[in-house]
């Protein structure tokens, strides 16, 4: 008899991945495919619906072969995905538009529309979002509304990633109440389409959006013809996922307030996971639903590993050269070479990484990048060894605000792309002057998404229940010689952007 096995599906910005766990969590395959980001202005970031449909469909159904060839039964799948996506679909559910992501920056005036014209506290009251940026489908949707008006009036309904694949798989239109709340438009206590935001500010109604289910729930079956091409068991359970950040807590064990998660991938956030919405006077942070009495509090940055993967993108050729390697994994692994040789604070070279704006702490979308403090003895590994620590600099600004309304965390646990790079995470410790964890696993947010399918199955009892793969692997701790150096740069950090952007 095959063992159970289960299918986490993380739908990342910059790729498609599908991840197989045991019952203990340990990963035993994984299947990816890179997804390129369309940049055709500096306020444009969209992905192709279609493409990442047909890259969907190659995760899952290679990783059902793996699972067929090695008698593994496949018993849930669950999903995570990037929050903040928006695409207008027509009455036969074809899109109008591409997939605009959280960094998609072409709502702006929009987002200071709505600053202007409604109440911010009331809105942030009701959302748990800080509604007036342009991150959010709130202000992209007004955005097609006044910026392409023939688009909004042909749509039928305004959706996510998520809910056009599961659209496309199942034949309904569903959202699981994280990406629902990640929107601005979701009442995060009555886990409804809030009708207020939605007449007042879209003129729409809870039927051009579509139906909010939670986390934990299984999704309809598949359309036969989609289940052959996936190959899957009728028996197996796809439930409905929740976001990846959100995703990455459920991955890390991170069920109470007692820790935080730090993510970097290609953005970057710390949560913490609160028992009720846990909201910023200040409007730092977001508060986003994951159950009917758990809620993920935070702060996210636009720019993280986006902004090493730009360095390297424009630098490949020279970088490729030093790592004496033609795969990209090498370039990075030289890029903490490159750190390594270097010491703390990047000899008096300060980066802001902030290439597509801002979002927690501050909430400006119309920053930029800085290199402040160049001068003729900085190499190009000294810009990278900045981007690293400007990065963690922005990061520790959102850890800020977040312990100033939770309390300061017994511990972080570090996960995404940064987590396997030693050097990052002891700069981090050094800086926050915490200690950060790493679990065994560093698929998290995949690892999250699989969780909620073992819970529907029955795999856990219930949400709170930990995996073997969740235990701390290795726990890095500050220098408190280190952390004096870079609480010094930070305060420099912090003083170059008040100049710029105050």
């Amino acid at each position: 008899m095959a063992d159970n096995y289960y299918l986490g599906i993380d739908l990342g910005t910059s790729s498609v991945r599908a991840v197989l766990f045991n019952h203990d969590g340990q990963p035993v395959h994984a299947e990816q495919r890179e997804t390129p980001l369309m940049t055709e202005t500096a306020a444009t970031a969209e992905l192709d619906p279609d493409l990442i449909f047909d890259q969907l469909i190659e995760v899952v159904s290679q990783s059902t072969r793996f699972a067929r060839e090695h008698n593994h039964h496949i018993r849930a799948i669950g999903w995570s995905t990037q929050l903040h996506s928006l695409m207008a679909v027509d009455k036969s559910g074809r899109p109008l538009t591409r997939l605009m992501t959280w960094a998609d920056s072409r709502a702006n005036d929009q987002a200071d529309e709505i600053s202007r014209q409604f109440d911010s506290d009331r809105l942030y009251s009701i959302t748990g979002c800080r509604a007036q940026h342009p991150l959010y489908p709130l202000s992209k949707i007004l955005w097609l509304k006044e910026c392409q008006p023939d688009v909004f009036a042909r749509a039928h309904r305004f959706i996510s990633i998520k809910t056009y694949l599961t659209e496309r798989l199942c034949g309904e239109y569903l959202i699981d109440i994280t990406d629902a709340s990640a929107t601005a438009c979701f009442n995060i206590r009555e886990f409804r389409w809030d009708p207020y935001i939605l007449k007042e500010i879209l003129g729409l109604e809870p039927r051009h959006f579509a139906r909010p289910v939670a986390c934990e729930a299984v999704l309809p079956p598949l359309k036969p013809q989609m289940r052959l091409r996936l190959g899957l068991e009728p028996e197996t359970l796809i439930v409905a996922g929740t976001g990846d950040g959100i995703a990455a807590n459920l991955g890390c064990g991170i069920f109470d307030d007692s820790a935080m998660t730090s993510t970097i991938g290609t953005s970057g956030a710390i949560r913490t996971t609160v028992r009720q919405p846990l909201l910023d006077p200040r409007q730092r942070t977001w508060c986003y639903c994951l159950s009917d009495h758990l809620w993920v509090a935070g702060g996210a940055i636009n720019n993280g590993g986006i902004v090493l993967r730009w360095l390297r993108d424009q630098f490949l050729e020279t970088f490729k050269a030093d790592a004496a390697a033609s795969d990209l994994n090498s370039v990075y692994a030289q890029f903490d070479r490159y750190a390594a040789d270097l010491p703390a604070g990047s000899d008096g070279l300060i980066f802001l990484p902030l290439l597509t704006g801002e979002r927690s702490p501050n909430w400006n979308a119309r920053t930029r990048g800085v290199l402040y403090g160049l001068d003729i003895r900085h190499s190009r590994a000294h810009i990278v060894r900045a981007a690293m620590e400007g990065i963690l600099y922005q990061m520790y600004s959102v850890y800020q605000a977040l312990a100033s309304i939770s309390g300061s965390s017994i511990q972080i646990r570090a996960n995404g792309g940064y987590a396997r790079s030693e050097i990052w995470l002891q700069m981090q410790a050094d800086l926050f002057g915490q200690p950060i964890a790493v679990s065994t696993v560093s698929e998290a947010s995949a690892l999250g998404a699989a969780y909620l399918g073992m819970l529907a199955a029955g795999t856990v009892s219930h949400l709170g229940e930990t995996l073997p793969a969740m235990a701390v692997h290795k726990i890095f701790q500050p220098d408190p010689a280190q952390s004096a150096v870079y609480q010094s740069g930070f305060q420099l950090y912090q003083d170059i952007y008040q100049r710029l952007y105050r």
